[in-house]
């Protein structure tokens, strides 16, 4: 029988998840499902890629509807293996999809309580993309890697999202009432810019 570690072990294996340490993903997956509030009951994870951190997420919170998102034929096949392989058909669901096509569709939009990214694009690009699938006061958990990818102290303006919490290398963003306008097709500008640090 397949296990959760097997599963990301092939996806890594097949390049869908980066020749990195496996173990440090995973711990960093269990992370993000830890950062998932209890009264969760429908979580996306977007640009599922290989699992991560979607699979680990579907593993620890059973009580959780996992919706995986991926734009990428290949990826979708792999994911949707991999779910039935651990016996998740009923609960965890694989979407083929563009983001910015999600973002605009009304069977989406509003529609999770949290969702997760890991790695999927700079901050102004995820806020943009991702928050327009969350409910009103619904939690974005976010990875960051670094200072370039600060997200700014005082929210996400246009989105009305604000950082509730940074800590081991993620980011907590508290959703709020998105425009109709976003996601937009051609992402620029940038729906917030962080000025690099002086010196």
């Amino acid at each position: 029988m397949s296990t959760v570690e097997s599963v990301l072990a092939e996806s890594q294996r097949i390049g869908l998840i980066g020749p990195g340490d496996l173990g440090a993903a995973i711990a960093q997956a269990h992370r993000f499902a830890a950062a998932i509030p209890a009264d969760a009951a429908r979580v996306v994870d977007v640009g599922s890629g290989g699992g991560l951190p979607g699979v680990v997420l579907a593993a620890d919170r059973p009580d959780l509807e996992v919706t995986l998102v991926d734009r990428r034929g290949r990826a979708c096949d792999v994911l949707r293996r991999a779910v039935g392989a651990l016996g998740w058909t009923g609960r965890v669901h694989v979407v083929c999809a563009d983001l910015a096509d999600l973002g605009h569709h009304s069977d989406w939009r509003g529609r999770f309580d949290a969702a997760t990214a890991r790695g999927v694009a700079p901050p102004a690009e995820v806020a943009e993309l991702v928050l327009p699938l969350v409910r009103p006061g619904g939690l974005l958990v976010v990875s960051v890697a670094g200072e370039g990818e600060a997200w700014p102290e005082d929210g996400l303006g246009l989105v009305a999202a604000k950082i509730r919490q940074r800590s081991d290398g993620l980011l907590l963003v508290e959703a709020g009432v998105c425009p109709p306008q976003y996601p937009r097709a051609r992402r620029v500008p940038d729906l917030f810019h962080v000025k690099p640090s002086a010196g």
